[in-house]
């Protein structure tokens, strides 16, 4: 199957992009940023001009990151990157992603965008206050798991939802309190950036990514 992937640097387009590389083989990436989010021709494609876009095989389009991501990990199961419907990891792998992308996600959309709720500039300061509030509380249940039943989000063995979370950690590392202070969150992100896909993302994307040295457990 072909794919082209429509993406910018640093976007959710990381997780998906990391995914193709593991997949192996010839993809097409396209730079859309900008102005080029605007263009009739991209909203054809993704009517809310967002990245990623995923088109593939004989022109079928998939937007949203989680849906593409775990499209391409199902469609490719030689990667490994989700587990079979009768795999004992199945259920808590989707548990994850609906997490990440339903909740996690959310929370740090509002950090970032507090525009787009309200154009009250006092009410924006107290989203985007409140947010990280809640993001703090989300790293907080996520490092204990970690800690408990990781390495990986499904214990020993990576997914897709550990790219995903890599991401959305690298997003938080303009917060007061990133997620990657975690001891346990530190160590999931080390390891998914030790993966060959992900250092070649990193690497089309121009990114330099980097973590705390010492991430210290906070209670």
């Amino acid at each position: 199957m072909t794919y082209k992937l429509y993406w910018y640097a640093g976007s959710a387009a990381m997780a998906p992009h990391a995914i193709l590389h593991d997949i192996g083989g010839e993809f097409e990436l396209i730079e859309a940023e900008g102005a080029y989010l605007k263009r009739e021709a991209y909203r054809a494609l993704n009517p809310n001009g967002t990245v990623p876009v995923l088109v593939y095989g004989d022109g079928k389009v998939l937007y949203e990151s989680a849906a593409i991501c775990q499209f391409l990990a199902e469609q490719n199961p030689e990667t490994g990157l989700s587990p079979a419907v009768d795999d004992s990891h199945r259920g808590q792998y989707l548990q994850w992603m609906a997490h990440l992308t339903n909740t996690v996600q959310e929370a740090m959309t509002i950090w970032w965008h507090p525009d787009h709720y309200t154009e009250v500039t006092e009410v924006q300061q107290k989203l985007v206050r409140e947010s990280e509030e809640r993001l703090d509380r989300l790293w907080q249940v996520l490092d204990r798991h970690l800690q408990h039943h990781g390495p990986h989000l499904c214990g020993d063995r990576f997914f897709a939802c550990d790219y995903y979370l890599a991401m959305l950690i690298r997003w938080t590392r303009e917060m007061e309190k990133p997620g990657e202070q975690y001891p346990h969150l530190n160590h999931l992100v080390r390891l998914t950036m030790a993966r060959p896909g992900y250092k070649k993302m990193l690497e089309d994307q121009k990114i330099t990514q980097t973590v705390l040295p010492d991430a210290v457990a906070r209670t």
